[in-house]
Parts: C-alpha cells; structure tokens; sequence
C-alpha cells in the first residue's frame, strides 16, 4: 500500500493495514525473531546491572609505572593490575599462561570475566580470596566479582 492508493483513507492506513504491513515485516525476518526476542530480552535483564554494582577503578597498572634505569625487568615478569572501591581491592597479576588474582580482604566468591561478546570466563574464588583463570583472556574485558557481602564491576581493561 502506498500514499496514492485509492482505498487509503485521508487520515491514513487503518489499523488492519497496520496489522498486514507488521505481520510481512514479521514473516521477513522469521528466521531471526527467536535470536532476536533473545537478545532483547537479555538486554533488558541487563539494564541496570552497573546501578546495583560498586564500580572498581583501576589505581595501579604495572605496565604504567617507569623502570627505574639501571635495573632489567624480568623476562617473564607479570603485569600487575589493582582495581579499588572504598570496601574491597583486587588485585591480579596477568601471567604468560593464566591471570591469577585475589580479593582484599580475603572472601570467598565467584569472578565472571566479560568482554565485549559476552561472559568470557567464570571461575570459583577460594576462602582466602584467590582465583585463577586459564588460559589468559585476550582484548578488552572486565571483572564482575561477587561475594556473600559484595557485588562489584572493575574498570574496562586490555589484556
């Protein structure tokens, strides 16, 4: 149907029309509708997650901080990252073969690592507040830790 149609009346399509048009657009895409519903809805759920999270802020990057002259670092040496809220750090060392981290104060837990497809990684934290994620995720990603106490989200990060 389009604006010259003579059925058309002078304030526009009718709600049937409306139907008729949507019903096509539906059957177009049919394919996509279920992966499509999929992801609206897990945005939805997602809204606001960092609303209900502390944000932890990156305060230390080891990859930041000068050597000093007239030492060598260490061939295999880590990179040493420290993300802080005013209740809880963590602390996590990126290794050649896997990240190993632990939350201050120690509390037992979970850290899910997400980038930007998705959940990346989820790992158990122990009672002393270490964890360990194999092999090291690559790009830009975040922690989403949480504990019996807290729920925290850490700064965007490249690994």
């Amino acid at each position: 149907m389009n604006a010259y149609d003579e059925d058309r009346t002078p304030s526009g399509p009718t709600d049937e029309d409306l139907l008729h048009d949507l019903g096509e657009a539906l059957r177009a895409v049919e394919g996509d509708v279920t992966r499509v519903r999929a992801l609206g809805r897990g945005s939805f759920t997602w809204r606001t997650l960092d609303q209900e999270l502390l944000t932890a802020t990156l305060t230390f990057d080891s990859d930041l901080v000068p050597e000093p002259a007239t030492t060598r670092g260490e061939p295999d040496a880590g990179r040493v990252l420290v993300f802080t809220t005013e209740l809880r750090s963590v602390e996590v060392e990126v290794l050649a073969d896997r990240v190993v981290g632990q939350f201050v104060p120690p509390s037992p837990g979970k850290v899910r690592i997400e980038g930007d497809g998705g959940v990346i990684a989820s790992v158990e934290v122990d009672d002393l507040g270490f964890f360990i994620v194999e092999p090291v995720p690559r790009g830009v990603v975040r922690l989403l830790c949480t504990t019996a106490s807290t729920r925290l989200v850490t700064d965007w990060v490249r690994l």
